[in-house]
This record gives structure tokens, C-alpha cells and sequence, in this order.
């Protein structure tokens, strides 16, 4: 299957982000031993043992609504992710990422809606979800499981997952928000604004070094620095990655999402170490900033780190 990268989330920008999409014009991309070029050492980049089966939903005209990645052996109530699109991106743009979470036993929703800042087509995406739970004739009947609901989107997406557990009473299922290239408030249309004060459940924001116009960390650190008391929030910041990183395959970020959601749903131990204290993620130098909210002195700059050490040296 081709994949398309979606730039489309950059037309709203200046003239300034077309050059910034052009990953040929920073030179220091092309460095042999940049941390870019390394493999992650961050688990679950590869398959889980689950075999993939989609499944394509459409409306009364024939006209394609949803779509599901599932393991085939449906044994069981299995967690969900529901995921939201960017700016005028198709499941296509992820199908790549969505079968590598599905292998790894989570059934996968996506919708054919590439405007999903408002958390509408998600919230929509969930409520047929539910029904097909509770509906005898659906091979999804009783194999949702209604308490491990989380959501994870792209951009404009990105706010839709939040706007679906802030804003919908149906948002209350959902136990963990992700946002990936989350834009900076000045970048979101009006209905599509988010408010992390309303977030209640652990909240977790990538980013990358090179999506410093849509997505810069400055905004996302202020994101999760507006969490209310007590919420969890994480930032992460991965080193040579632009606004269209999540696409395809997941890129740099393919490992951690998985680890997130086995560690948040499946009680996954080798998947939360990555996220300890001493962890990977803090360790790894294929991110620049590490950040947990509610840890005293926890935002974690590599390049301080080495330098650190250096002078100890």
C-alpha cells in the first residue's frame, strides 16, 4: 500500500513552514552519526504476536465511516485506541502504525474524517463502538472493554482527542489522552480550541526537535504545566523529528506509544520500566527533553546530561 505524507496542517502557516518541511535543508539532518540514524532501543518498535484483520464500516450510501484494527483471535474484552486524524489526512496516512498496535492486542478505530479537532467524529467513532459491544449479531460483541478506553491523534487531531474527554460525557471512558505534534493554541480554529485544565486522566504530549512552528516544546510544556493537581502529565521530545513523524510506520514515536498504552492497559512491566524514574526515556539520546509533571526537577535535557558528565570525565 503507498503512504502519503500529509503536509496539509502547514497551510494555515507562512511561507516559512514550506522550507521547514523540507528535511534536505538542514544540514546537520544528514550527519552518519546523528542520533536520528540509530535504531531506538525502545521496545515494542517490533510486531506483536497477533494477526491483523480490518474492518471497514460505511454508511447507508455505501460511503466509508470507520475503520477497525483487530487481532483476528478476538478472545475476550480488549483495550481500544481511538485515534484522530490531522488535517485532511486518512487512516491511510497511519495504517502502517495502527496494524503494529493492533498486533500488539488493541483493537484500533479510526474514521474516514480528516477534521476532527472538535472531538465530534471520535466521539462518534465511540459511540459505534459501544454498540457493536452490546450488539449480539457483531463480531465485536462483549470484546470491548469498556474500562481501558484511550485515545491518541496527529495535529488537528491531536486536540480532537482531547476535546473528545473533555467535552462529551462519553469522554468520561476515556482513561488516557495522547497528543502527538499537538499545534500551539494560536494555530487552532476556534472550535477546535482545547483547555488541558479539563483533563483528568494521565495526559501524554510528543513532539519533535524540528516541528518548532506547529508544535514547538515551549507550547506543549505549557500544555501539561496546566493540568490540574494531582493529574499525571508527560512531555517528550524526540531529536530530528518533524510535524508528519507519527505517519507511516510511527517513526520515532512507534515504541513509545506502544509502550504507553501495554504499560497504562495491560499492566505490561517491561513496558512501563521504559517510563521509571532511571528509565530508557531517560536515558536514550534519541530525545532532547524529557519532562514528568509533578517531579521536582524532572525536565531532562540531554544535551546538559552530557556535558555533566563530560566535566566529571
Amino acid at each position: 500500500m503507498d503512504f502519503i505524507i500529509n503536509s496539509s496542517d502547514y497551510f494555515r502557516c507562512t511561507a516559512a513552514v514550506v522550507q521547514y518541511c523540507i528535511p534536505a535543508a538542514i544540514p546537520w539532518q544528514t550527519d552518519k552519526k546523528s542520533d536520528y540514524q540509530r535504531k531506538p532501543r525502545i521496545l515494542l518498535r517490533g510486531e506483536g504476536e497477533h494477526i491483523i484483520k480490518t474492518h471497514i464500516i460505511s454508511d447507508g450510501e455505501k460511503k466509508e465511516s470507520f475503520i477497525l484494527y483487530a487481532p483476528i483471535d478476538l478472545e475476550g474484552a480488549l483495550p481500544v485506541i481511538i485515534w484522530g486524524n490531522g488535517t485532511a489526512a486518512q487512516p491511510k496516512n497511519y495504517d502502517e502504525l495502527h496494524r503494529h498496535l493492533a498486533s500488539w492486542g488493541f483493537i484500533v478505530m479510526n474514521t474516514y474524517n480528516s477534521k476532527t479537532g472538535t472531538g465530534k467524529p471520535l466521539k462518534e467513532a465511540l459511540c459505534y463502538l459501544f454498540e457493536e459491544n452490546a450488539n449480539p449479531d457483531s463480531i465485536f460483541h462483549m470484546h470491548v472493554d469498556t474500562q481501558r478506553i484511550g485515545c491518541a491523534g496527529h495535529s488537528q487531531g491531536s486536540t480532537g482527542v482531547i476535546n473528545l474527554h473533555t467535552n462529551f460525557t462519553e469522554g468520561d471512558y476515556i482513561k488516557t489522552v495522547v497528543s502527538i505534534a499537538l499545534p500551539a493554541l494560536r494555530w487552532c480554529d476556534s472550535e477546535d480550541v482545547y483547555v488541558p485544565e479539563k483533563i483528568n486522566v494521565p495526559f501524554l504530549v510528543l513532539t519533535g526537535t524540528l516541528d518548532f512552528i506547529i508544535s514547538p516544546f515551549k507550547s506543549c510544556l505549557a500544555a501539561i504545566n496546566r493540568l490540574e493537581t494531582g493529574v499525571e502529565g508527560w512531555f517528550l521530545e524526540a531529536r530530528y523529528c518533524s510535524h508528519t513523524e507519527i505517519q507511516e510506520e510511527g517513526g520515532k514515536y512507534r515504541g513509545i506509544l506502544t509502550a504507553w498504552f501495554r504499560y497504562r492497559f495491560m499492566d505490561d512491566n517491561t513496558a512501563g520500566e521504559i517510563f521509571k524514574e532511571q528509565g530508557e526515556i531517560y536515558k536514550n539520546a534519541g530525545w532532547r527533553r524529557v519532562y514528568r509533571r509533578g517531579v521536582r526537577d524532572n525536565i531532562s535535557d540531554m544535551n546538559q546530561q552530557k556535558k555533566v558528565l563530560n566535566d566529571k570525565a
